[in-house]
Order: C-alpha cells, then structure tokens, then sequence
C-alpha cells in the first residue's frame, strides 16, 4: 500500500484523470487488482518520466517532485525511521504539505479534503499529531531545498496543477500548531 502514496502524489502533479481513476476505483486498487495496479504503475512513472525529462538536472520544474518530500521525510525521521513505512511518512506529508497550502492560500480546501479521503480509502494514514508536527518541523530546517532562511515548498494549486514557493522557516514554525488534527 505504501507505493499508492506517490501514485497519488504524481496523480496530483501532473494526471488528473489518474486522480479521478485511484477515487473511482479505490476499493479495486486496496484489493491489489493486478490490471489496474499495473495501470496506476504506468501512469505515475509517465508523469515522473515527462517532468524529469524536462529537468534531468534539478533545475525547476523536477522540484515539482518534492511535493510533500520535506515532511514526509522529516516525519520518517522524527519517528527514527522505523514506526513509518517510507509510503506512510509520504502520505502525512502530503496530508501536512495541503494542509499548509490551504494555511496560506494556495490550495483550495476542497482539493486538500478531496485528497485525505482518497489517501484514508486507500489505506494510508492521514492524521497528523500536533508533537510530530513540531519536530518534523525542525528538521525541516536541515532539508536539501532549504536557502538560507527559507525552504522550497511544493504547492497544490488545483488537480494536475502545483507550484514551487519559498517559505521562511519562522512562518513555517507559525503555523505548524493549525496542521494537526
């Protein structure tokens, strides 16, 4: 279950109708139905595939990639790597990574709602602890992305649709208390 996670995310990215495809079929796909796993495989590796052929060097547009990345990992770490699986850690972080967006005006409530019930159906955990959160946070602050003060956040701005925006680790830290559940 936990590869379902970066389905979603690439489905979020960049292939609406994958989106579409996992909610009309999410009981099929936690049952493993062998067709359309091997179709929901495909579709997510076309998405990666397109955006890094564009950007084999990390340059702009694969950064797009990292959605949800800085928590996910931060989380997978504060939890000393062994009380998430890496697609559980991915799937909170996307969870937490909306949820910030929808914070600051850049994704649309309904997308980030939309997105934890399809996370939840497929079996992946989406409730977020308010002490994670806090510690995920300051490890956010050693990430890859991070430029001085700021660190680069991925955005989902509507399905099929994100941007890259710096935030500054202090505003971060301001809202970290609204993202738990």
């Amino acid at each position: 279950m936990s590869g379902l996670a970066e389905v979603v995310k690439t489905a979020l990215i960049g292939d609406p109708e994958l989106f579409l495809l996992l909610e009309r079929n999410a009981d099929r796909v936690a049952a493993r139905d062998p067709d359309l796993c091997l179709e929901l495989v495909r579709r997510s590796i076309r998405v990666k595939a397109r955006i890094v052929s564009f950007d084999e060097r990390e340059r702009g547009l694969r950064a797009l990639l990292n959605w949800g990345t800085p928590w996910g990992h931060a989380l997978e770490a504060q939890s000393g790597f062994s009380a998430l699986t890496h697609g559980e850690a991915v799937s909170m972080g996307l969870v937490a990574a909306l949820r910030l967006g929808v914070k600051l005006a850049q994704t649309p409530v309904e997308l980030s709602e939309r997105t934890s019930q399809l996370l939840k159906r497929l079996g992946l955990p989406v409730a977020l602890e308010a002490s994670a959160l806090e510690a995920a946070a300051k490890l956010i602050g050693h990430d890859k992305k991070r430029a001085g003060a700021s660190v680069r956040f991925v955005f989902a701005c509507e399905l099929g649709r994100v941007e890259t925006l710096p935030l500054a680790l202090k505003e971060l830290s301001a809202h970290i208390a609204t993202l738990a559940d």
